[in-house]
């Protein structure tokens, strides 16, 4: 470990700037320069009601071209049951070329391929609501689309997840990037998250942190997400970032959620290796 750890303080990808994935719930615009790559992972437990829900998720990002770069994620939870493989992301992000060092601006599209989709399997059961007035919807909802809830546990009870939140179905997912440095060693990110799954079934929200270097290595931070609808679910994390050499970041997060639908403690990990 300690040989691994002193190759990737002399790689010469080190020198350069952020290559992404620094935050816990957002998604920052920076990508890993050409032949250049990030391997990282993210770990969540999270507590509603008597319900536990625990899962990984490991992933990679390469650049293949200036500003370009293309990755998966594969995510493993823990329901309620057992653990067991939940889908597969493919996903894309280019970094706008604009010249600023106070912005950064960036696309990401990915398609969550999911073992569960469509169908009840090991007593998950997704229930379709004909109502058309769209995703976790209520009174302040537009209209248009369907609406389709993912619940784990046979018997109705467990977690719930919709709007943004979903991962037990197949869907598109975009993120449009934002990030501004509007003061020294502080970092302040947005993303503006849409997301389209079978059968006309879509859903907004947000995502926005700001990050305040203290050390050379150690940086704290504020984080929430949610959905563009005041009877949809949210979350608040806050977080502390180490970086012991550039190559590499490690991320620890505790929050809760907001609403009727939010999470009672959610804890994040994370960590992050550049190449």
């Amino acid at each position: 470990m300690k040989t691994l750890i002193a190759l990737l303080a002399i790689s010469p990808a080190v020198a350069l700037a952020h290559h992404g994935q620094d935050f816990l719930l957002n998604y920052d615009p920076e990508v890993p320069e050409v032949r250049h790559a990030v391997a990282f992972s993210a770990f969540e437990w999270s507590k509603q009601g008597g319900d536990d829900e625990l899962s990984v998720e490991p992933g990679f990002m390469a650049g293949i071209a200036p500003g370009l770069a293309i990755g998966s994620t594969v995510r493993f939870a823990d329901d309620g049951e057992d653990w067991a493989y939940s889908g597969v992301n493919p996903m894309i992000q280019y970094l706008l070329p604009i010249d600023s060092e106070r912005w950064s601006f960036g696309v990401y599209a990915g398609y969550l391929f999911a073992e569960e989709s469509d169908h009840a399997h090991g007593g998950t059961v997704h229930i379709h609501n004909p109502n058309p007035g769209g995703i976790d919807q209520g009174p302040d909802a537009p209209s248009g689309g369907g609406t389709t809830t993912h619940i784990h546990g046979g018997s109705g009870h467990g977690h719930t997840h919709s709007g943004i939140h979903r991962h037990g179905e197949d869907h598109f997912q975009l993120r449009l990037l934002a990030e501004a440095r509007p003061w020294k060693d502080g970092r302040v990110i947005g993303n503006l998250i849409g997301i389209a799954a079978g059968g006309g079934d879509y859903a907004f929200g947000y995502s926005l942190g700001v990050r305040q270097q203290l050390t050379r290595a150690w940086a704290v931070g504020l984080e929430a997400i949610g959905d563009f609808n005041t009877h949809g679910e949210h979350e608040v994390v806050a977080g502390v970032y180490w970086t012991p050499v550039h190559a590499c970041t490690l991320r620890l997060g505790a929050g809760t959620g907001i609403g009727a639908k939010g999470k009672d403690f959610a804890l994040h990990t994370g960590v992050t290796v550049r190449f």
